[in-house]
């Protein structure tokens, strides 16, 4: 019995050495401490994990057991450093369900090599500790009636370690009461470490699973202003709509309520849109809209695209994993359910089906039509993710039918492509660019001081990138001409809201960092992540002149794309339940923040938090009351977070398209 002991356990502290040491190396890579704040739960986890081997009697096999639990560990470590520099990105196993995307867009230069040489390192010492030390252990006579032996031993450490993870030990019992890992991955990672966030959250998403398949689903609603005495809603069978989007907590309609009731709604996603590429000269429909529209100057966000279109249509995205493609949806809250009994709702974008599951999302979220690749280009094959992007001009031209209705009241979205990165590839398109005079044109407009590089201290290869991307957005701003033409030529520019807002920001080659100035250590900076928000309607021009006694039309407020939806139903004249959104309407007189899913952190123009309970950079000094009033408004998103995760939850029927 004391040389199972003495063999198996110099075996598992080897690998919680090297455990140790990866985390330590994770996390400085990540800026974060040396080790996790609950060290202990991480490496009591680890320990439960390498102690199976007491179940294996072969010495390779437990070291083959122990190889492929490292293995692990440094693969976590390396894809997180991957994500972290190119993405400020942490990994989720919600993640891969996106496996195909990521392959598609991955490129070479997103590799840390610094990271594979460290990782590469660390194992090739790993290897040759274990391979000493199984071959000292050859040299020993084989062990006599192991399974008696060790199971006793296995047994009492598994019922230790239960006891010790449901204990009210503080850091055990947090770890134990934590539902949602994932809505601030990043503070939790720091918190739990590497096995301890990744084995919290596989326990979330087996529970997620087990909750989805329930009958139904009681919900108790956050607190409102409007109501106070409703808690418990029973669904019955409609688990996925426990409440009435129209009647419980009830939103406050604002002065510019009903504005617009009945007029149609185009909305665009600008891809990578940011404030640097509006100019006059260049992106004259872009800038006009700017000067004639409400353009919010303030507007920030940060989120892969799938998100910020979610944002943009359902007004919400929830923290826990959420399949289109697997289950079936009941979202009675998104903007195209609510208007699709009297308007044509239409979905728009130069992609295949499969890419973030649109093809089984857009329905879902309520769009009667929905128009990608092979329906906007049947005969063409689909472009590839190297710059050379079908041009957004050409892509308005095709779409313009279906996307614009004088028949009958329309909701139409579109999201762009042609400022997609990366920005130093795409022969083609750099002859087009060319060709169409786009670059002639920066290139006189630079010359003229009219057009100004944002890198033009940088590189070389940097300023290209800068311009032709600036290009790129000159063809987004062709195809807003097109739409301005056709809406002017059917008499629809009075009846027609247009919104436009973007993604995130320009981080191909990390562009972002270069124009801030920052490392990738620096995901803070909010001021990275300014990105362009407007509404143009020439009713809501003049109702915003008359009502706010203001010169122009351009407006500070802090806004995000968390605004779009709550904003556009309150100029529809539609209520709502403001507890399924994460703002009011961009006119209603209160403060907001932003909740990035990518980053993941709650910011606004003046703060970043990631946990929603403290402060981790500021801008600029603030008064005290203004910090108090940033973290009364992340508390009130944090406590809407279970109540929006609650409407995806109850699974109307799980999907079998076969």
């Amino acid at each position: 019995m004391k040389r199972v002991i003495v063999e198996k356990g110099l075996m598992i502290f080897l690998f919680m050495l090297f455990f140790i040491i990866m985390e330590a190396i994770t996390f400085r890579w990540m800026n974060f401490s040396v080790l996790p704040e609950y060290f202990i739960v991480d490496m009591s986890l680890a320990f439960l994990l390498s102690s199976i081997i007491l179940l294996i009697k072969s010495n390779k096999l437990s070291f083959a057991y122990l190889a492929f639990l490292f293995a692990i560990d440094i693969a976590l470590y390396m894809i997180n450093a991957t994500m972290h520099d190119v993405y400020f990105d942490l990994f989720t196993l919600q993640q891969l369900q996106l496996i195909g995307e990521a392959a598609a867009v991955f490129r070479f230069e997103f590799l840390s090599i610094d990271s594979i040489v460290t990782a590469s390192v660390v194992s090739l010492i790993f290897l040759l500790s274990y391979l000493l030390l199984l071959g000292k252990f050859k040299k020993r006579s084989p062990i006599r009636h192991y399974y008696p032996k060790a199971l006793p031993l296995a047994a009492f450490l598994s019922l230790f370690a239960f006891a010790l993870l449901t204990s009210q030990i503080p850091a055990f019992e947090k770890y134990s009461n934590l539902e949602n890992i994932t809505t601030y991955k990043r503070a939790n990672l720091q918190k739990f470490g590497t096995f301890g966030y990744y084995l919290k959250e596989a326990e979330n998403l087996l529970k997620i699973e087990s909750d989805s398949n329930a009958p139904e689903i009681v919900t108790t609603a956050p607190p409102s202003n409007n109501q106070s005495d409703q808690s418990t809603i029973d669904t019955g069978e409609s688990p996925v709509d426990p409440i009435d989007p129209i009647t419980q907590n009830l939103s406050e309609p604002t002065e510019y309520f009903g504005l617009l009731e009945g007029k149609n709604i185009i909305t665009i996603m600008l891809e990578s849109g940011q404030p640097f590429a509006i100019n006059e000269v260049l992106t004259p429909n872009l800038y006009y809209l700017t000067q004639a529209g409400l353009y919010f100057a303030n507007t920030y966000s940060e989120n892969k695209t799938n998100v910020s279109e979610m944002l943009g249509i359902a007004g919400n995205v929830p923290t826990k994993t959420f399949n289109p493609g697997f289950y079936t949806y009941d979202l009675p809250f998104t903007l195209p359910n609510r208007l699709k009994d009297e308007y044509k709702t239409a979905y728009f974008h130069d992609n295949v089906a499969s890419f973030y599951l649109r093809g089984d999302l857009m329905p879902q979220l309520g769009f009667e039509e929905v128009f990608l690749h092979p329906d906007i280009y049947p005969k063409e094959e689909i472009w590839a993710w190297d710059g050379d992007y079908t041009l957004d001009s050409l892509t308005m031209s095709k779409i313009l039918p279906e996307l614009v209705d004088d028949d009958e009241p329309f909701y139409s979205y579109w999201t762009s492509l042609s400022s997609h990165g990366p920005y130093d590839y795409g022969e083609e398109n750099k002859l087009l660019f060319e060709e169409l005079g786009y670059f002639p044109a920066i290139r006189q407009a630079e010359k003229t001081g009219q057009w100004h590089n944002i890198l033009s201290g940088s590189t070389d290869k940097n300023k290209a990138r800068i311009r032709h991307y600036q290009a790129a957005i000159m063809d987004f701003d062709r195809a807003l001409g097109l739409l301005l033409d056709e809406l002017s030529e059917k008499d629809l520019m009075d009846d027609t809201l247009i919104c436009i807002y973007s993604d995130h920001n320009v981080y191909y080659s990390k562009l972002h960092l270069a124009i801030h100035d920052a490392s990738s250590e620096q995901y803070y900076k909010v001021q990275m992540y300014e990105t362009i928000f407007l509404l143009y309607n020439p009713l809501l021009t003049d109702a915003y002149l008359n009502l706010s006694k203001a010169d122009d039309t351009t407006i500070t407020k802090f806004a995000s794309p968390h605004n779009i939806v709550p904003t556009i139903l309150d100029l529809l004249g539609i209520q709502f339940d403001s507890n399924l959104y994460l703002a009011d309407s961009i006119f209603d007189s209160g403060t907001d923040v932003f909740y990035s899913h990518k980053l993941p952190g709650l910011f606004n123009e003046n703060f970043f938090s990631d946990d929603g309970e403290s402060i981790i950079y500021s801008r600029s000094w603030q008064e005290e009351a203004v910090q108090t009033q940033f973290l009364a408004d992340c508390a009130a998103i944090n406590q809407k977070f279970d109540y929006i995760n609650q409407q995806y939850q109850g699974v109307v029927t799980q999907r079998d398209d076969d």
